[in-house]
């Protein structure tokens, strides 16, 4: 059997070889120290561009959440404007009387007799009457007066209430769709990396539009409750209350 034989290898050349590799490391590590990847180099002109689904909004908002958080707005004083409501009240009047008419007809008809020649003589009146009833007292129309004022104070207060709920609500739905612009920005991030499919950018995308949707539809019923207040208002004292409810609406958020 032939023998093994062994390579005899200087340990000095192996020395050397391990400090030559150890050097081209480290220099390697200082020409890029934050191991950056090589810049890729800018697609040729006239090159098809890959398709990127913009937002709803066609912008490109920060895909970060904001360092303060938007936070929600103080109600406004629902007693306080149901009161500046019912104080733009017309004036009431100062005569308020129940007046009753009532007409008589009256047809009288007589006959006398002579005793001397024997003849009867007939006669006939017809009169005509008309009263007017205006008692001091009516219990009937302060009854009346009660109802009248009792349903006023309901259709304000009605309205006033709905001013202030659909305010709120559309002030925490407008918090909301500040998120989801973000996590739709995000979205499409994903998508443009390759590690998200365009079905989760466009769920977000009908999100966001079914959230401004109903922003719109609460801005609707906002201007249908502020009319309706002003309608409670005489013309002359509308204008007071209508400064108002815009100022409210101008320290809510977006106005």
């Amino acid at each position: 059997m032939a023998g093994v034989r062994r390579a005899n290898i200087d340990p000095r050349a192996a020395l050397v070889a391990a400090c030559l590799a150890g050097v081209t490391l480290l220099a390697w590590s200082a020409a890029d120290p934050a191991g950056t990847q090589p810049v890729p180099t800018p697609p040729a002109e006239g090159a098809e561009k890959p398709f990127v689904l913009p937002t709803y909004s066609g912008e490109s908002p920060s895909l970060h959440a904001p360092e303060k958080p938007p936070t929600p707005h103080a109600a406004p004083d629902a007693r306080d404007l149901y009161e500046r409501a019912l104080a733009c009240w017309p004036v009431r009047s100062l005569f308020r009387g129940e007046v009753t008419l009532e007409g008589r007809l009256r047809n009288e008809r007589g006959l006398y007799l002579d005793d001397a020649n024997g003849v009867s003589h007939g006669t006939s009146r017809a009169s005509a009457a008309l009263v007017a009833r205006l008692p001091l007292y009516s219990a009937i129309e302060l009854d009346r007066e009660r109802e009248r004022e009792w349903s006023r104070r309901v259709r304000v207060a009605e309205s006033a209430g709905q001013f202030v709920s659909v305010l709120a609500e559309r002030d925490k739905l407008r918090r909301q769709l500040d998120l989801l612009r973000a996590l739709e920005r995000r979205s499409q991030e994903r998508v443009k990396a390759g590690v998200a499919e365009t079905t989760e950018q466009v769920a977000f995308m009908e999100k966001v539009a079914g959230a401004e949707g109903e922003i719109v539809r609460l801005s609707g019923l906002l201007q249908k409750a502020r009319i309706e207040l002003l309608g409670n208002c005489h013309e002359h004292q509308a204008d007071g209350l209508d400064a108002h409810i815009k100022q409210l609406l101008a320290s809510a958020r977006g106005g």
